[in-house]
């Protein structure tokens, strides 16, 4: 077994198709949409947070493993996240430690954060190296053609009567950035805020660029307060247009002067109603909610999603 580092510039399709082999068959287990090729290497190299480093595992010719380091530049300054996969008939062999070593040698941050998903090889290898899980996420999986009662329906709309929704696909006009700052910073009380994420245009831009390079395409609607036009809430939608049959939910957000009028369940509706008859090719919207999350929870137990997988926080200090 041979770990090379690997310049992000130097990924091609080829070789991140057998990353996305080992990706996937160590998820098989778990219900959540695979990677082609084409959509790793564009996960890797257009995000507007790319792999700061990244290795590749080989037996050989064969790709059996490989590792990802980033280190966040808006916020999260003492800490490193790290990814990636072993393919299962490697697992076993020191593989996985092998290039974990590599990626906490890569950095000089004081806290090592990594992801896993539960029943996962890596989430019952985590703890054995050192790392304590710190919060759960369930995702939750929205199925388009499931029925939602017209009673809830109406009864949400009754409750929001003093907002309009005004959708809008692709990203935020530059005019309309300031407001939007607004929205998605109003997701630092969400129970999983880990520190306060500031969201200035240049970011959102950015990130919203970045969304487009990865073949995303966002659907957002927001709920504006009628008598004064103030905004008041958003829900945003990713579809991945190399693998739309199951989008992504990005943000759901109300603003506290505008909480309990049920704006939040009222998004997710206009949201699932809007899918419905603009894009067929999409079954279903995946959501995470951490696990003390209660009313995103509720709000989504009301529209039906179903728990189909659970991915843990896991943190380590040097």
């Amino acid at each position: 077994m041979h770990i090379s580092r690997v310049a992000l510039v130097d990924l091609d399709l080829a070789l991140v198709s057998d990353l996305a082999v080992v990706r996937n068959a160590g998820l098989a287990e778990v219900t959540v949409p695979e990677h082609t090729g084409e959509s790793l290497l564009m996960e890797l190299t257009k995000s507007d947070e790319p792999p700061s480093a990244f290795w590749i595992a080989r037996d050989g010719d064969a790709v059996v493993g490989y590792a990802g380091l980033t280190e966040p530049i808006h916020e999260y300054a003492d800490a490193a996240f790290l990814g990636g996969a072993v393919t299962p008939s490697a697992q076993g062999e020191g593989i996985g430690r092998a290039l974990l070593g590599e990626a906490i040698a890569g950095t000089e941050r004081a806290v090592l954060r990594t992801r896993a998903y539960r029943g996962t090889t890596g989430a019952k290898a985590l703890p054995a190296l050192g790392f304590s899980r710190t919060m759960t996420h369930g995702v939750r999986r929205l199925v388009l053609a499931d029925p939602i009662p017209e009673e809830l329906c109406s009864s949400v709309v009754e409750a929001s009567d003093d907002y309009d929704l005004v959708r809008r696909v692709g990203p935020t006009p530059e005019t309309d950035l300031p407001e939007m700052m607004v929205l998605r910073e109003a997701i630092n009380d969400a129970p999983d805020a880990l520190e306060w994420e500031a969201y200035p245009p240049e970011r959102i831009a950015a990130y919203e660029q970045s969304l487009i390079e990865r073949k995303q395409t966002q659907f957002t609607i927001i709920a504006r307060h009628r008598a004064t036009g103030e905004p008041a809430g958003l829900t945003m939608v990713c579809v991945h247009e190399l693998r739309p049959q199951v989008a992504a939910q990005e943000d759901t957000s109300v603003l506290p002067a505008h909480r309990g009028r049920r704006l939040g369940l009222r998004l997710k509706l206009e949201m699932a109603d809007w899918l419905r008859a603009e894009r067929p090719d999409v079954d279903a919207v995946d959501t995470w909610n951490d696990a003390t999350n209660a009313p995103m929870i509720a709000v989504n137990q009301q529209l039906g999603a179903r728990i189909v997988a659970e991915n843990s926080v896991y943190r380590r200090a040097r």
